[in-house]
Parts: structure tokens; C-alpha cells; sequence
């Protein structure tokens, strides 16, 4: 049976800690870093190595096609060491003149995270990001993210890989594309990529939230933080139509005092298509369903979102 905390041990934890910081590169518009899984994994090979070379805790991570995210314990130069020697293994591990020319070009912003509370939507946010960017995607089972790792029994029969240190000496040069060998022992490497489970504290992580449900709670109940988040950094949340539908409600129940959108007036439902569209990234089509609104009222509406559908 698993033990979990309570806030108070939680908060002290959190207190206890030097620092936490949110890395987090802007998203780039026209390009991509990776053209294939094969790339990807050299972005786990990357940040595994900067985890051990930087020293710091690593507690969450996304890796997508255009940005990176990084949850850290440590101090801000201990996350700019991180970073500075993640790019730097980047760019040797994939030879190719053109992620070497946006890597030279990549800057991390340091968001400092300040209470409790911060740090646990900030994890959701970053377990979440492949979810919300891609409709394809199981934020329980996205290899390139540490979602699948927190609270999960199942994990050690799968995760069966082998010590970087045990590999044989040509294949430590080839992994670190180096003519030296030297590699730390607590890498775990499958397939020539490394295990996430090696090089994320996840248990670290887990012990800021309560329990499983918690965890759980954070990442599929409270969108608004989640959309807060998002404008910060300057990022858009895709929410799906289950989400969207309890923004929805809250917004008729709490702003309109009514039960559901067919209560609400034309003028009133309006109102909400706005903040549908303006304040969460709403598509036409999403809130036509959402308001159970004809689709061509939506583009009278928003004229210019239907023009570029």
C-alpha cells in the first residue's frame, strides 16, 4: 500500500527546498528542432546528461517538436547550467546545420515559482503541453514528457534498461558522439535512448502533492490555472470540448445565474462565445458545439476565424 504526504508535510517540503524554477523555451513558428522519434530521443540523451553535469533535481519535462519544458530544484545558475550543457548536446548529438543554427539562437526563460500552489500547476502544465498541442496524444504515455512516470506501480516492469557505464567502450563514444568514454553510471539507456525514469526525481515530485488523485486533479480539473499559465509564457492551451464545457457552465452558473447555455439570452450567449474564443482559444466549430450555436452564426461572429478555418 502506498504511503503519500499531507499538505502540511507538502508545504514544509516546499519551504525546506532552496529554489524552483520553470525553464521553458518560446515556441518557434516556422521550424522545427526534430524531423523524426530518432531526434527526440537525442533530446532525452541531452537532458539526462545536463541533469548530472548541472547537479540539479529535475522534476517534470516536455519535449515537443518547436519548445522544450524543464521543472528544476536548484538555484537559477544551477538551471542555467543545466540548459547551457542540454543545448550544447543537442547540437552535437544531432548533426545538422540547421538545429545547430536555432540552437545558437534558443533562450531559456527562469520563472521562479514561489509557493506550493505554483509548483504543482506548473508540473500539470508541463505534463500536460504534448496533451493540449496534440490531439493524438496520451499525456499518461508520451515518452518525450515525465507524465507517465508520477504514481505509476506499473513502472519498474517496464523500464529495463542498462547502465550507460556498462556499455562497452565503443558504444559509450558512439552514445556521446566523444572520443571519450566517460559516462555517468546512473544513466539507464534502451535503444540508445535514455530512460527518463533514470535522470527525473519523479519521487521528489510526487511528494508535493498529496496523493495520486491529487496529482490527477491538477492535471485534468483546473483548466483556469492551466489557461494563467499559458498567457504568461506566451503559449495558447487547446482545451477539448469536455473542458471547455466546464468552463462553459461555470461561466453560465457563475456570471449569468443560469444552468446551462440554453438558459442564456442571444445577447448573453454572445458574451460567452467572446470569452470562449478570446480568453481560452476556442475554434468557430468548438463553440458552435459548446453553445449549441448554428456554425454560421459562430463565423458572423468571428468573422476572421472562419476566413483562416
Amino acid at each position: 500500500m502506498m504511503k503519500y504526504g499531507t499538505l502540511p508535510t507538502c508545504e514544509k517540503l516546499f519551504m525546506e527546498a532552496e529554489a524552483f524554477f520553470h525553464v521553458c523555451t518560446k515556441p518557434i513558428e516556422t521550424e522545427v528542432y526534430f524531423r523524426s522519434e530518432e531526434e527526440m530521443d537525442m533530446a532525452l540523451n541531452a537532458i539526462g546528461i545536463a541533469v548530472f553535469a548541472s547537479g540539479c533535481r529535475l522534476l517534470a519535462f516536455s519535449v515537443m517538436s518547436n519548445h522544450f519544458h524543464f521543472i528544476i530544484e536548484g538555484r537559477r545558475e544551477v538551471c542555467e547550467l543545466f540548459f547551457q550543457v542540454f543545448r550544447m548536446h543537442l547540437a552535437k548529438f544531432i548533426p545538422d546545420d540547421r538545429i545547430r543554427r536555432l540552437l545558437r539562437i534558443l533562450e531559456a526563460q527562469y520563472i521562479s515559482i514561489d509557493h506550493l500552489r505554483q509548483l504543482r500547476d506548473e508540473i500539470a502544465y508541463v505534463v500536460r503541453n504534448p496533451f493540449s498541442a496534440r490531439n493524438n496524444v496520451n499525456m499518461f504515455a508520451y515518452k518525450w514528457c515525465s507524465g507517465y512516470l508520477y504514481f505509476n506501480q506499473m513502472l519498474p516492469l517496464f523500464q529495463k534498461g542498462t547502465s550507460a557505464s556498462e556499455m562497452t567502450v565503443d558504444r559509450r563514444r558512439a552514445f556521446l558522439k566523444s572520443r571519450s568514454p566517460e559516462v555517468d553510471s546512473r544513466l539507464m539507456v534502451l535503444d540508445g535512448a535514455v530512460l527518463p525514469s533514470s535522470f527525473v526525481d519523479y519521487k521528489r515530485a510526487e511528494s508535493f502533492f498529496e496523493n495520486a488523485r491529487e496529482y490527477q486533479h491538477c492535471l485534468l480539473k483546473n483548466v483556469e490555472s492551466q489557461v494563467n499559465i499559458a498567457k504568461r509564457l506566451g503559449e495558447t492551451v487547446a482545451l477539448d470540448d469536455h473542458e471547455m464545457w466546464d468552463v462553459v457552465f461555470r461561466l453560465c452558473r457563475n456570471t449569468f445565474k443560469a444552468g446551462s447555455p440554453k438558459e442564456l439570452t442571444q445577447e448573453d450567449r454572445i458574451t460567452v462565445a467572446r470569452t470562449m474564443k478570446y480568453d481560452y482559444s476556442a475554434s468557430n466549430a468548438q463553440i458552435a458545439r459548446c453553445l449549441g450555436m448554428m456554425r454560421s452564426a459562430v463565423d458572423q461572429i468571428f468573422p476572421l476565424s472562419a476566413r483562416n478555418k
